[in-house]
């Protein structure tokens, strides 16, 4: 599989860092020109839905986050164009040894199950489906946050894209979302990705917002429907299996 990487073109020294950590692996990339939120200047920021985004997400994003998903979605549509599975990262990384044969294990089913994160989390409730080359793959009933490397078939791609019109929630977000795409999200593990922990260019997200009573309403509204909605998509793909 092709990787890539998501960066800011005038993001000099992150370009440096990513190239000389996946160079040390040996992992052949390119860089996919990331979007600005800050700059406003690229049509895919006009899909932003503020009203949608804070009734799904409890606050307004911040123009980095909206900056952010706009950059998955070239990603993805880099995806479609190859007609291929690839690799994405976003360029605040780190790796451990052992990364290509994840890769490897992954280019075998990723045409089959579609997603798979190849990063690190915090231990989620989840069911063994597969194991490949002594790795497993999981499914999650709880989709970690982030999306600092996965792998992704065009199907997927597509499937993302078009449930894509609007951007109402942050990039990672919308991914663990899964009653919104239908797409089940797994996870390869050992993991051999983590995020760098260098501060974000997105900016905080953990903010508070006030809000009337009216749109709190409306925001539990939403939360209720994208629960119940995920719920029902884990069940249609546990039974699916």
């Amino acid at each position: 599989m092709e990787a890539f990487v998501i960066s800011l073109a005038d993001s000099l020294d992150r370009r440096k860092k990513v190239k000389d950590i996946l160079d040390k692996h040996h992992i052949h990339f390119n860089f996919i020109d990331g979007v600005d939120g800050r700059k406003g200047n690229h049509p895919l920021l006009e899909k932003y839905n503020e009203k949608e985004f804070l009734f799904n997400y409890g606050r307004k994003a911040a123009p980095g986050e909206i900056g952010c998903y706009a950059s998955h979605m070239l990603a993805w549509q880099k995806c479609v164009d190859l007609n291929q599975s690839i690799i994405v990262f976003e360029d605040d990384l780190s790796i451990k040894d052992g990364v290509l044969e994840a890769f490897s294990a992954s280019e075998k089913v990723i045409d089959k199950y579609g997603f798979i994160r190849l990063e690190t989390t915090n231990k989620k409730p989840q069911y063994k489906v597969a194991t490949v080359d002594g790795m497993t793959l999981s499914n999650f009933l709880k989709v970690p946050q982030c999306a600092t490397c996965y792998a992704i078939s065009p199907t997927t791609a597509k499937a993302f894209l078009d449930n894509s019109q609007e951007i109402c929630l942050p990039v990672d977000v919308f991914i663990r979302n899964v009653w919104m795409h239908k797409q089940a999200i797994y996870g390869l593990e050992p993991y051999f990705v983590s995020a760098s922990g260098e501060e974000s260019i997105i900016g905080k997200r953990k903010r508070s917002q006030k809000k009337s009573i009216s749109t709190r309403i409306i925001c539990l509204a939403y939360k209720l429907r994208n629960m119940t909605g995920n719920f029902l998509s884990q069940i249609s793909f546990y039974l699916s299996r």
